[in-house]
Formats: structure tokens, C-alpha cells, sequence
């Protein structure tokens, strides 16, 4: 019996965000990812820097935390090169819906907060993992008498439990991860009848 390979696209991801923590690019205010440094002020960069960077070492030590854990079990599937690309795919398209997702709430609320509110961190991946492995593979949590609580609304959850613990975390962030989580699952399962290994971005 083989060893089993180490997760090396996550342990990648790992180390560039640790890298970039100790020796950041810009400040928080210079790498965050708004919808007013983007579009309106066309700092494109902060898509590709606002992910890899992080507000504390507890902000970055649970983010590592979950990106270990999800990661691996993502690569264990589908290998380290198709986890790499899922997992840059992730970051790119989340942080792209999440200007698109903050500039509509800004328009339709008449808020111009919503285009100013800057996030950084690599959570909203996290949330896409953790949104595409909840509804490719649920795991049953617990039973209690005819009601099944499975991982599949896990990820919802946890989401607004981030939002009463930490007010000032981003959760047009967290949503826009989320979305793009449930939408690579659907394009992995058309009509269910898929498998994780076929995930192909």
C-alpha cells in the first residue's frame, strides 16, 4: 500500500498566505477588496491581494485551520493539480461576486457603504469549499426523531453565527463564497449524477 500523497496545492495556498502575513504586500487598507478600490478606482490587484491577506494571527490561524482540513480532503479526491485549479478558480470568482453582489445591495438600498466596505482574507474560500463539499457529499450530524441535521446547511449556519461573533466581518464575503461553492456543485452534479471527481473548472 502507497503513502498517501500530502495535499501539496493546500499546503501551498498555506504558505503563501503565511508569507504574505509576515511580509505583507500593502496595508489592509491598500490590499481589501471593495467595490470602490476595484471598479472605481481600478486597483484590479486587490482581486488576486485581499485573499492572502489577513487582519491577526487568529484571523489567520482559523482560516490555515479550515483550509488544511477542506483542502486535503479536496485533493485526496481529485488530486493536487485539480484541487489547485479549483481552489484558484475559487478565490477569483468569489472575490468577483462579491463586488457584484455589494455593488447591487449598494443600488437597490441606496447605501453607499456597500461600495466602500473593504474585506481581506482567504474566508470566502473557505466558504466555497466548505458550500460545494456540503452539498457533493453531506455528512449526517445528528438525528433526533424524524429530522436529519446534515452538513449540507452547515456551512449557512456557520456563516451567521461569523456574522453575531464578529459584526465587522465581511458577510457579502462569506455569501459570495457560499455562492460560488453551491454553483460549482451544480455544475459537478447536473441532475445529481455526478461524482466529486468530476469537478472540472
Amino acid at each position: 500500500m502507497s503513502a498517501a500523497r500530502p495535499p501539496l496545492a493546500t499546503l501551498l495556498l498555506v504558505a503563501l498566505n503565511v508569507g504574505l502575513y509576515l511580509r505583507p504586500l500593502g496595508s489592509p487598507e491598500k490590499t481589501c477588496l471593495s467595490v470602490q478600490g476595484v471598479w472605481a478606482l481600478g486597483e484590479w490587484q486587490r482581486l488576486l491581494l485581499a485573499p492572502f491577506h489577513h487582519l491577526g494571527w487568529g484571523h489567520l490561524g482559523l482560516n490555515m485551520g479550515a483550509l488544511l482540513w477542506l483542502g486535503a480532503g479536496l485533493e485526496g479526491r481529485v488530486g493536487s493539480a485539480q484541487a489547485g485549479w479549483i481552489l484558484g478558480g475559487m478565490t477569483l470568482l468569489g472575490g468577483l461576486v462579491h463586488l457584484g453582489l455589494n455593488a447591487g445591495l449598494a443600488a437597490v438600498l441606496r447605501d453607499p457603504w456597500r461600495r466602500e466596505h473593504c474585506a481581506v482574507g482567504f474566508s470566502g474560500v473557505i466558504f466555497s469549499l466548505e458550500a460545494m463539499e456540503g452539498l457533493l457529499a453531506p455528512v449526517t450530524i445528528v438525528t433526533l426523531g424524524s429530522v436529519t441535521i446534515t452538513t449540507k446547511w452547515l456551512c449557512l449556519a456557520e456563516c451567521f453565527t461569523v456574522t453575531l461573533l464578529y459584526p465587522s466581518s465581511s458577510l457579502t464575503g462569506h455569501l459570495s463564497g457560499m455562492l460560488v461553492g453551491v454553483a460549482l456543485a451544480l455544475a459537478a452534479t447536473p441532475l445529481g449524477l455526478a461524482t466529486p471527481l468530476s469537478i472540472h473548472l
